[in-house]
C-alpha cells in the first residue's frame, strides 16, 4: 500500500515540500502568511478627537487672555 504524497514548491527557494508543510525545511522560511496583529496604539475615536480639539482651543483662549492683560 503506497500512498502518493502531494508536493508543493517553496515560494522562496523552489525546493519540493509536502503539501501540508508550513515552513521550508531547506531555507527555513515560513510558507503560511499570518494575519495582521492588531495595533498596540489605540485609535482616537471621533468623539475623543473632538474633545481634544475643544480642549486645545480652550487652552489657547486662556493663554491669549493672560497675555493680553
Amino acid at each position: 500500500m503506497s500512498e502518493e504524497h502531494k508536493l508543493k514548491n517553496c515560494k522562496f527557494c523552489g525546493k519540493s515540500l509536502p503539501e501540508e508543510a508550513i515552513f521550508c525545511y531547506y531555507c527555513h522560511r515560513e510558507l503560511l502568511t499570518r494575519p495582521e496583529r492588531p495595533s498596540l496604539e489605540p485609535e482616537l475615536r471621533p468623539m475623543n478627537r473632538i474633545v481634544l480639539v475643544v480642549g486645545i482651543v480652550i487652552l489657547v483662549v486662556i493663554v491669549f487672555m493672560l497675555v493680553l492683560r
